[in-house]
């Protein structure tokens, strides 16, 4: 941002003067009726007015298109795009693809969360005062599907509480520092993206969400971003992340291999400079290393299911682990 881009970040209207707009908003929706109203009030909501906001289904069988051409037709700034079934990664991916190419940045929105007032002000300020970050990321609160905070919920601890792996091991991030390589190496500290504003020329770097992920397709997304920059860390809560009962577990033989795949993919990637394969191999040990001891005390405590449930991730990894550091 430059010039009076900078003078006030809640300002309005460069799209109705015939400019691009600052910020691209992109919502994947999919069976998405139930709560895609609220979402698009919370966008609507929002102290900083200079966005558009691309609706782009993947091929819902409800209402879901119906609604989005509804809420298009009201707002010059919303635009419905009709699409096939591809998946998250792909929808965002032709979101984008209808986005104002020009707009300055760009953020991914779930169709189910809701943002506070002033989450896009606040991650602007974040990038104006951290110039040299490729993105800034915020903190979410967990609630149910009527919108309750969850009792106890302590998602926003979770997401500021973040390690990066080192050649001695795991250290914490102290809250005034971005979240880097090797802190996102360790976990996905975004969550979800709708916490996160990305610079429009760092994705046109790295490219966008990889289809073939049906699972993880964010954190590949935000590892191969922050090996070209820091994300600064804004410690507000920006926004409100609806948990779904089949989404409270993350722990599925599917999420695992989701998660396993990444970390190969990273440590393959020829991006990375010697550093980050060694930073990136170093996190792979640390991670079949907390899996075999989970998996073996889990034996000593006569836990058998939780045992055999880690045997299949801790030898996957370890192997993996090993064939990429001799052979690659």
């Amino acid at each position: 941002m430059t010039g009076s881009d900078q003078a006030d970040p809640r300002r309005e209207g460069r799209a109705s003067q015939g400019r691009a707009p600052l910020v691209s908003i992109v919502v994947p929706t999919y069976n998405s009726a139930r709560f895609l109203g609220s979402t698009v009030d919370s966008v609507i909501a929002q102290t900083f007015e200079d966005w558009e906001l691309v609706l782009i289904d993947d091929g819902s069988n409800d209402k879901t298109v119906q609604l989005s051409q509804q809420l298009a037709a009201g707002n010059p700034k919303i635009r419905a795009v009709e699409g096939t079934h591809g998946g998250p990664a792909a929808a965002r991916n032709e979101g984008l693809r209808h986005s104002n190419s020009q707009s300055e940045f760009v953020i991914f929105l779930d169709s189910d969360d809701k943002w506070e007032a002033q989450a896009l002000e606040t991650l602007l300020q974040a990038l104006k005062d951290n110039p040299d970050c490729i993105a800034a990321h915020g903190l979410a609160r967990a609630t149910n599907l009527q919108g309750v905070l969850y009792e106890g919920d302590d998602l926003a601890d979770l997401m500021r509480r973040r390690r990066a792996v080192t050649t001695s091991g795991l250290v914490d991030v102290p809250i005034s520092e971005p979240t880097t390589f090797s802190a996102m190496l360790v976990y996905n500290w975004i969550i979800t993206p709708g916490t996160c504003l990305i610079r429009r020329s760092a994705l046109d770097r790295v490219g966008t969400f990889d289809p073939e992920l049906q699972l993880a397709e964010d954190w590949d997304l935000n590892i191969r971003l922050a090996r070209t920059g820091n994300l600064a860390l804004v410690d507000h809560v920006v926004l409100n992340w609806r948990r779904h009962p089949n989404s409270l577990s993350s722990t599925s033989q599917r999420a695992r291999r989701a998660h396993l795949d990444v970390r190969r993919r990273t440590v393959r990637s020829t991006l990375n400079s010697p550093e980050q394969r060694r930073a990136a191999l170093d996190m792979m040990r640390a991670d079949w290393q907390s899996w075999w001891s989970s998996t073996r005390n889990a034996m000593f405590d006569r836990e058998f299911r939780r045992m055999i449930a880690g045997i299949p991730y801790c030898g996957a990894s370890f192997i993996s682990y090993w064939w990429l550091r001799l052979c690659h």
